[in-house]
């Protein structure tokens, strides 16, 4: 993309991101009022299941790392602490992800079970969730299935693609990273009660202009429509001819996201949209960051 169409970009995503804000600040108990759907399958769904593309960022990083250090295995010191790393990262984090998903997942059935809507499930500290011997098959399986389909995708590419992906791994991770803190940083500090934890005269409400500090209560911004915008991540992976089909799909899917959250009760309107623009600035930085450090383009490595 050229610099008069980044410019262009941000442009319009600042104007876009100002009036949305605006709507909301005036708009976001009302707005929650009419969309709230507590028995919405939509929502529901990724409420459970929808934060995948953070933690498959991760697991590709981890993945490439691996293959990396089994092709230059020959400086072993060099090679095994790299493969322990990229194992331990990518394990690590599709076990987090299954817990969640797992425990939002019991939790609906759970909730179906008793009558009871079925996204009612508490968003800063879901617990249930299956035997840990049952977690642990689950857990094997799929990173089996995840690492055969991810090193047969790297296998094909040559040694200088294989060394140009695991920088754009490196980056990455740390804007994932970054996101992450920044976004658990705000929820800390901004203490906003969330839609569904609001007493019944809603008097408890507070404009996101107005942060409370720590009390436990963590709605804004959305953490689940920071991880659905880590889609635009993976646009990194990939080659050029495909690369704005996949930030398309990421845009599309972080915006998704929100709207869901929105619509379960987990968040106003407010918390998603600062959370969607802010996750894609930093994805945005950290991806120009990437480039400036980087003496080469990857556009002709990654196919």
């Amino acid at each position: 993309m050229s610099d008069t169409n980044k410019r262009k970009l941000f442009l319009g995503a600042a104007i876009i991101f100002v009036i949305l804000m605006a709507v909301a600040t005036f708009g976001d108990l009302a707005i929650s009022n009419t969309l709230i759907d507590y028995n919405n399958i939509f929502g529901a769904t990724f409420q459970s299941f929808g934060e995948f593309p953070l933690a498959l960022v991760f697991i590709i990083s981890g993945q490439i790392a691996m293959h990396y250090a089994v092709r230059n295995f020959d400086n072993k010191l060099f090679a095994i602490p790299t493969f322990i790393g990229g194992l331990g990262l990518s394990l690590w984090q599709l076990r987090q992800y299954l817990k969640e998903a797992v425990s939002y997942g019991v939790s609906w059935a759970t909730n179906l079970a008793e009558h009871k809507p079925i996204g009612l499930a508490n968003s800063d500290a879901a617990t249930k969730g299956l035997s840990a011997l049952t977690m642990f098959i689950l857990w094997m399986i799929i990173y089996l299935v995840i690492t055969l389909l991810l090193q047969l995708w790297l296998r094909t590419k040559t040694n200088r693609q294989i060394e140009q992906l695991l920088l754009v791994a490196v980056f990455a991770s740390l804007a994932v990273w970054f996101a992450l803190q920044v976004n658990g940083a705000m929820k800390e500090y901004w203490g906003r009660v969330r839609p569904y934890e609001l007493n019944k005269a809603q008097s408890d409400f507070t404009s996101w202009l107005h942060p409370n500090g720590p009390n436990g209560h963590k709605s804004f911004p959305s953490g689940h429509t920071m991880a659905g915008t880590t889609f635009i991540v993976l646009s990194w992976f990939v080659s050029e001819t495909k690369r704005k089909y996949v930030w398309t799909m990421g845009i599309a899917y972080g915006a998704i996201m929100g709207l869901s959250r929105v619509i379960i009760g987990a968040h106003f309107m407010s918390d998603v949209v600062f959370s969607f623009f802010l996750t894609a600035l930093i994805y945005f930085v950290m991806r120009e960051l990437y480039h400036h450090v980087v003496a080469h383009t990857d556009n002709e490595y990654l196919g």
